[in-house]
């Protein structure tokens, strides 16, 4: 298989990051909203669920949160945001690997995923499973498919997920 994703640890500054997980993961009052699907939209797997946080939505800003995202997208050098947002999966019994997807069908666009925080979730592409790491980032095009998780060994697995060019 021909590798189609680039792994970055300590991606932003401890400072930078710090930031930015205070903000959403250590913030008690961040809003998220609970989201009845993951990727697959499959109404009968009542584990198939979420909570989101969108900050941008079809390129239109959608969160006053949304500048906390500054250093990200500077360093990901984006020229036009499609969509960025926050998922938090809640923790289970179990590790549950969610539907297999893309994040767009259009060839051109790339996605990213950054962790915030450390878990034993992870993502999955092709067969490679990316280990959850706070300030890991994965990068790849959107057009590929993957998958993400849970975490058992943590309350969640909170992750940023952009779709850019």
């Amino acid at each position: 298989m021909i590798k189609k994703y680039n792994v970055i640890d300590n991606y932003l500054s401890k400072n930078e990051f710090l930031k930015i997980k205070n903000e959403i993961v250590d913030n008690e009052y961040f809003p998220w909203y609970f989201n009845n699907y993951k990727s697959s939209n499959d109404k009968n797997n009542f584990l198939d669920y979420q909570f989101i946080h969108c900050f941008v939505m079809n390129s239109e800003i959608n969160s006053f949160h949304f500048k906390i995202l500054n250093p990200l997208i500077k360093k990901l050098k984006v020229k036009k945001l499609f969509r960025a947002k926050a998922n938090l999966n809640p923790i289970s019994h179990k590790i549950i690997e969610f539907s297999k997807h893309k994040d767009k069908d259009e060839k051109g666009f790339k996605s990213a995923i950054f962790y915030l925080n450390t878990n034993n979730g992870y993502t999955k592409i092709g067969n490679k499973k990316i280990q959850s790491i706070e300030n890991r980032i994965v990068i790849f095009p959107s057009d590929v498919y993957h998958f993400g998780t849970n975490a058992t060994n943590l309350t969640n697995r909170t992750v940023i997920n952009f779709v850019y060019v």
